[in-house]
């Protein structure tokens, strides 16, 4: 729950952006350059029986956010809008919106010689443990063993759903579905994974690709491993892309993903990670180990004495 509240102070900034091309801030301002709809309305509900889900929406926004409103280092990302609705409030908790991703966020600099050095820096929180932001495979997209997106141990699996004013997502409006339940059957969840930017000594990358799929809730496991992909059919599912990786001869981000660095690559960047993160607990425990022996030998000494 802390996690996602934190998430929340975050995403401020691009939720008062999306009914504007750009808002300012005391600390800056958002600019949103691009809005991609995406929309099911479940043509084909009596096959799966599921008539009662109206729509399946997904929005995807491209935006830059200029810090400090310095325009030369803005940080670069994708976020959605992840909404459905239904033909009454009771319906609205037999289905779940759960989340696949795969990709890393990973640094590059630039040495004199030329030569491009990668490397892994940031953890990500991953069904109940923090682990490197790095997945060369699909995995569920959840914080903890709930694969539902944005579930909570504490709250359970809908409470953390928002709801608003019709066409607004603005946060100042919103409230959660858990807190109060609401007189239009449409809810929502965003997402605004993490962004890239150049910085004086280097680059932070994102190379991350998402499906966000519905099912019907009863469909989805109270409980399951990040890898467990293929859980249930869902009832249809949206790709998008959060990718920008800079280019160091054009001095630009390239969004294709067939600019990423290869995921062997970046799986060999993630086993050095670990490697130096055990090297580190291991150095740290021994000096903890040897610390204690010697004072338990001085006290042995002095009581021999």
């Amino acid at each position: 729950m802390k996690q996602f509240f934190y998430s929340s102070c975050i995403l401020l900034i691009f939720l008062l952006a999306g009914n504007s091309h750009a808002h300012f801030t005391g600390k800056g301002h958002v600019h949103t350059l691009s809005d991609t709809k995406q929309v099911f309305l479940n043509p084909d509900c009596r096959s799966t029986e599921t008539c009662d889900l109206k729509r399946f929406t997904l929005t995807t926004s491209v935006y830059e956010v200029w810090f400090s409103d310095d325009p030369k280092y803005p940080t670069y990302g994708n976020g959605v809008i992840m909404e459905y609705a239904t033909d009454s409030v009771d319906a609205l908790e037999k289905y779940a919106i759960v989340q696949f991703k795969k990709g890393c966020v990973f640094y590059s600099s630039k040495n004199r010689e030329g030569k491009i050095n990668r490397s892994m820096g940031d953890t990500v929180p991953s069904f109940g443990e923090d682990i490197p932001f790095c997945f060369p495979e699909w995995v569920i997209d959840s914080h903890d063993t709930d694969p539902a997106y944005n579930s909570d141990p504490e709250y359970g699996r809908f409470y953390l759903l928002r709801w608003n004013k019709p066409g607004s997502y603005d946060d100042r409006t919103e409230r959660y579905y858990g807190a109060e339940k609401p007189k239009i059957p449409v809810v929502y969840m965003a997402d605004y994974p993490a962004g890239a930017f150049v910085t004086g000594t280097g680059v932070k990358n994102v190379a991350l690709e998402f499906n966000t799929c519905i099912y019907k809730a009863s469909d989805v496991p109270a409980e399951t491993r990040r890898d467990n992909i293929a859980f249930a059919k869902p009832i249809t599912c949206f790709e998008w892309q959060n990718v920008y990786v800079y280019d160091f001869i054009t001095g630009r981000f390239q969004t294709d993903l067939a600019y990423v660095t290869r995921w062997a690559e970046l799986t060999m960047l993630v086993n050095a990670y670990l490697l130096v993160i055990f090297v580190t607990l291991f150095i740290a425990l021994a000096v903890v180990i040897f610390s204690h022996l010697g004072k338990f030998l001085d006290q042995k000494i002095a009581a021999e004495q």
